[in-house]
């Protein structure tokens, strides 16, 4: 299932939700990467010169100037749309901290990003244009020159040793539930890593790691091998530890080999 963009700006137009001046429309999400379902909603994403000022009362927090992320929400043929407003001068801060010299500095910016900047990164790949799609390609060419690639896989590598150091530290006191949890939480993030790798970007969406891992199949660890580890297919309650130390190999190996 995927969606046909063409009516999106004139229906923002249409519900006077669409500024005078602003720089793009762009969609993104399970239905625009083909993975939709008929209750799926659809994310939109505008790009305005000066700041929205929503009509509802709620406001998501981003690491930037303003410091508040503006949106709407409406239901259009009975499918919910999440639109969120970002000042151009937001995404340009989002780009700035996404900069190889940013992160190539020990202290760079890049480790201030928040939840929706990362989410930004994230969905900007594989966004669709719902105008000429002139700022979207060259936004992602900016990205392709960026750190933005390294910058996610090092957000789900770190949080992926921070598990692995955790699971062996509950193995050592006994506390063998809290470790399997760990080690469960250790792998998501180190697949999170691999896909990321690959060209696969969404930390943020673990609902939709499998399906990155079925297009990607990777070598280094092939789907039905994932799989397996994801379901916990050969967990056995008798010997815990066992499944654990497996786990963390696996994790331990998509460290080393996948590069930054």
């Amino acid at each position: 299932m995927t969606y046909d963009m063409s009516g999106v700006v004139a229906e923002l137009e249409r519900r006077k939700l669409l500024p005078e001046h602003y720089d793009t429309v762009f969609a993104s999400g399970s239905l625009i990467r083909g993975w939709g379902n008929p209750t799926s909603d659809l994310d939109v994403h505008v790009v305005t010169r000066d700041a929205w000022t929503s009509g509802i009362d709620e406001t998501n927090h981003v690491a930037l100037e303003p410091n508040t992320l503006q949106y709407e929400q409406i239901f259009v043929a009975g499918r919910r749309w999440d639109i969120e407003y970002w000042t151009a001068s937001q995404v340009e801060q989002v780009l700035a901290k996404a900069s190889t010299e940013q992160f190539d500095d020990d202290q760079g910016a890049w480790r201030t990003l928040s939840y929706h900047e990362i989410a930004l990164l994230e969905r900007l790949p594989y966004a669709a244009a719902a105008d000429s799609g002139a700022w979207l390609e060259a936004v992602r060419g900016r990205l392709a020159d960026s750190a933005h690639r390294s910058i996610l896989i090092v957000n789900s590598l770190k949080q992926a040793d921070s598990y692995t150091e955790d699971a062996a530290g509950q193995i050592a006191r006994g506390d063998v539930h809290s470790a399997v949890i760990a080690s469960r939480t250790a792998f998501n993030h180190a697949v999170d890593a691999l896909t990321a790798s690959l060209g696969q970007f969404g930390s943020l969406w673990p609902k939709w790691r499998a399906r990155r891992m079925q297009i990607l199949d990777p070598e280094l660890l092939p789907f039905e091998e994932y799989w397996a580890i994801e379901t916990m297919r050969s967990f056995d309650p008798e010997n815990p530890q066992k499944w654990i130390e497996q786990t963390i190999a696996v994790c331990q190996t998509i460290s080393t080999e996948v590069s930054v």
